[in-house]
């Protein structure tokens, strides 16, 4: 059974790349886990246009296997954040997608496979200027955060935009992915602003009984122009 989803996965790939020949998607990292005790986790992913030709991300096709090789979970609906993204060549956006089925209660997640075709209904989206920090103080604490502050650098107000982050581990491997939108807040012309994002208490617990150490973080800030 695993083999015949892994060829199908494969197959999907093998279409996506002929369909959308101007842009090629990687899945260039990706990572899944699932709560201890609870029947609930996440996946995340980071993919990447290594074309020569903008394309539009549009949903991807995860399945989830236990440690004993048993189908945990399937979605044929995995996106990005905003959806329908337009990467140019060398761009590249996170995935974060929450896992829920009873059917993950107790397990360990062992392998991941992941696919994501393009699409043809594509979103231009601008990428505000951006940095990034956080704060990581205990699973005890409520003061974990993601700072990301960002710079309009356009002549225009900015409402609406998203925000994304990722943590990664001292290796360079995904381990955690945020996402955010502040639709009536506006960033005017040349203003920066500096948002926190809150980072919830399962993950930070989840991180220090797995003695998941934080390297570095990312951010991307991006405002939907149509």
């Amino acid at each position: 059974m695993k083999k015949r989803i892994i060829t199908l996965l494969a197959a999907a790939i093998m279409m996506s790349s002929a369909f959308y020949a101007q842009g090629n998607l990687e899945v260039t990292d990706k990572t899944a886990f699932i709560f201890p005790g609870k029947d609930s986790g996440y996946f995340y992913a980071r993919v990447e246009n290594t074309g020569s030709e903008p394309v539009a991300v549009g949903s991807g096709k995860l399945v989830l296997f236990s440690e004993n090789d048993d189908i945990l979970e399937t979605s044929d609906y995995v996106t990005p954040y905003p959806g329908n993204l337009i990467l140019e060549p060398g761009d590249y956006t996170y995935i974060s997608e929450f896992l829920w089925n009873s059917a993950l209660k107790n397990q360990t997640v062992g392998d991941v496979k992941f696919s994501i075709e393009g699409t043809d209904r594509g979103k231009q989206a601008e990428k505000i200027p951006c940095e990034a920090s956080f704060e990581l103080n205990g699973s005890d604490s409520y003061d974990n955060y993601v700072y990301i502050t960002c710079t309009n650098d356009s002549d225009e107000i900015r409402y609406g935009y998203y925000l994304v982050t990722a943590f990664f581990d001292p290796d360079g491997a995904l381990v955690y992915v945020d996402k955010n939108r502040y639709e009536r807040i506006g960033l005017h012309p040349g203003s920066t602003q500096t948002t926190a994002l809150y980072i919830d208490g399962d993950i930070v617990d989840y991180f220090e009984s797995n003695h998941i150490e934080i390297g570095s973080v990312d951010a991307l800030v991006y405002y939907v122009s149509e």
